[in-house]
């Protein structure tokens, strides 16, 4: 994650994902899982499962057009009241359409749950930044440690 030094880093979680959208229910328990654990309130936990589940759906779905050998890396880190995730992938940047049809609601959805939702594409990748001030006492921030995974 940009910002802050080295000495204000909190709980982080890192997740591997393969790009199996079959996998996106198991990756939206662990991180519902994390967030409860750190003290983070059911309705925050809500809105950032929609907004990183998005997130996810689009970068198995765009990034990699469901190819498996794809990896989408979810990282979510707390600092006090305010909960910073990025979801990067390796996959090829794809513009946004202009006839959206009945689709293309991602961002605006992601814009929405959460404080800041910013996207940068690249040629070698995504990467789309998802930030929540949090609304509740977070009773685990005091906890560090990281905790890795891959599904």
């Amino acid at each position: 994650m940009t910002g802050g030094t080295s000495g204000d880093v909190g709980p982080v979680l890192t997740i591997d994902l393969p790009a199996d959208p079959a996998r996106l229910a198991a990756i939206r328990e662990r991180l519902r899982g994390w967030l409860h654990a750190h003290g983070v309130s059911d309705w925050d936990v809500d809105t950032v499962l929609i907004a990183t589940g998005e997130a996810c759906a689009n970068a198995i779905e765009h990034g990699y057009r469901f190819a498996a050998e794809g990896i989408t890396t979810l990282r979510a880190e707390l600092r006090g009241d305010r909960l910073e995730i990025e979801v990067r992938d390796r996959g090829g940047w794809r513009a946004a359409d202009d006839d959206t049809g009945d689709r293309g609601r991602g961002r605006l959805i992601m814009a929405r749950v959460m404080d800041e939702a910013t996207i940068v594409g690249t040629p070698e990748g995504t990467c789309v930044r998802l930030v929540k001030r949090l609304t509740g006492d977070v009773s685990g921030q005091a906890v560090t440690g990281s905790s890795e995974d891959q599904l």
